[in-house]
């Protein structure tokens, strides 16, 4: 007999799993920040939900296979939690715009959309070869190789019903090697010069 998904138990158990996410997240975030890793919050959050989300998996397995009868488990955030972190990151994309930041777009405007050109160009060409080569469907291919932000691509991957986990471990990659690799190379060039 299978329970009814709008059950009391199956909103404990998804209340549960969107707790155990975000302690994972604001752990994992503490821990790189106090580290002082560059984009720590954002990497640390990624990677201790996932370790947080790993562990409650682990723990629901053993206790289906003493029980012989696996539970509901809800492996998305509750709507309103991904609200209110939409709200938050559209409140910090906008305390960063004003109209001296607009005022240099439009100095910059040729580099700009020569850049954005480029950029949608080698994002075709990448989301293409995770399609042929990697059998990726045409969508998560798209959204993996989009550039952005790793939460926004995250959040609209979602809604647009890619496969979550590959466009996060792509995006995840390129933050990591850009922030970790990248990132203090070119550091370490300027210094230089």
């Amino acid at each position: 007999m299978r329970r009814r998904t709008g059950s009391p138990r199956d909103r404990r158990h998804a209340a549960l799993n969107a707790l155990v996410l975000l302690a994972g997240g604001f752990a994992g975030a503490a821990l790189l920040s106090v580290l002082h890793v560059p984009a720590g919050a954002l990497i640390g959050s990624v990677l201790g939900s996932m370790a947080a989300n790993k562990i409650a998996q682990a723990v629901v397995r053993r206790r289906a296979r003493a029980a012989t009868r696996l539970p509901s488990v809800s492996r998305a955030l509750p709507a309103p939690v991904r609200v209110v972190g939409q709200v938050i990151l559209g409140v910090l994309a906008g305390e960063r715009l004003n109209t001296e930041t607009l005022t240099t777009l439009l100095h910059s405007l040729l580099p700009v959309v020569l850049s954005v050109v480029l950029m949608l160009l080698l994002t075709m060409a990448l989301a293409r070869y995770l399609v042929v080569r990697r059998n990726v469907d045409p969508l998560t291919a798209v959204m993996s190789a989009a550039p952005g932000g790793i939460s926004v691509l995250a959040i609209t991957a979602q809604r647009q019903g890619a496969v979550m986990h590959v466009v996060l471990a792509i995006h995840l990659f390129r933050v990591l090697v850009v922030v970790l690799l990248v990132l203090p190379l070119v550091l370490q060039w300027l210094r230089a010069h």
